[in-house]
């Protein structure tokens, strides 16, 4: 039965309350519910991209999975579609201009309060450049702190990668010391198997029947114990 547990995806109302009554530029709550809510985000669109492709999966093929009713099928459809458009409005609100003009103001107004931060302007017309001046290097700042969060979220993908790989060599490592004891203990087995039946050749010679089943007992025992020591 292909499972189709929801994905975890947080409401929005938090990130909202902190945009609309904190300074965005200083708030480092509001720096981690932002960077909370896009983590939240991407992660619910891979579930709901793995969601999607057991449904189709299903849909493609309804003899394999005839257990699942097509009414079942239906409400999982549905689901996913509900849960789609609820992802792209919280996307919409994270992304939207509401949220840009905001943090900009913030970055703005953080600027405006710094000394010399009229840069000698004297009259409007001055005055206007150095308002130009400022959105400029509050939407410069804001870029930056976005570049800041996404190369923070690339390392740590990168030290996941690099755990990962870690844990693949050690693995390796073990599997390989593995096969080499493997060979040991079959070249082991081999020699003593080419030495009862060079044994065993000369046996064969005699008509002493004791001795000849004694090797034939001999070998079966030690067949038996190659197979043990390659299968255990």
């Amino acid at each position: 039965n292909p499972s189709t547990s929801p994905p975890r995806i947080l409401p929005s109302c938090q990130f909202l309350e902190l945009l609309d009554n904190t300074n965005t530029a200083k708030s480092v709550e509001f720096k981690d519910a932002r960077r909370s809510l896009g983590k939240d985000l991407k992660s619910a669109e891979k579930q709901l991209r793995d969601l999607t492709f057991t449904v189709t999966t299903v849909q493609k093929d309804r003899a394999q999975f005839a257990h699942i009713d097509d009414y079942e099928l239906e409400q999982r459809d549905a689901y996913i579609k509900k849960i789609r458009k609820n992802l792209n409005e919280m996307k919409a609100t994270y992304q939207g201009e509401r949220v840009k003009r905001k943090m900009i103001a913030d970055e703005r107004a953080m600027i405006e309060s710094k000394p010399m931060s009229s840069l000698g302007a004297t009259n409007s017309d001055e005055a206007e450049n150095t308002q130009f001046i400022h959105d400029q290097q509050a939407q410069g700042q804001m870029i930056i702190r976005q570049q800041d969060e996404e190369l923070e979220e690339l390392g740590y993908a990168v030290d996941r990668v690099n755990d990962m790989a870690v844990g693949i060599n050690e693995e390796l490592k073990t599997q390989n010391q593995m096969l080499k004891t493997l060979e040991e203990d079959i070249d082991e087995a081999a020699e003593k198997m080419n030495f009862v039946m060079g044994k065993m050749a000369k046996l064969l010679k005699t008509k002493d029947t004791c001795q000849i089943w004694t090797v034939i007992i001999l070998t079966l025992v030690l067949v038996l114990l190659v197979f043990l020591v390659i299968y255990t």
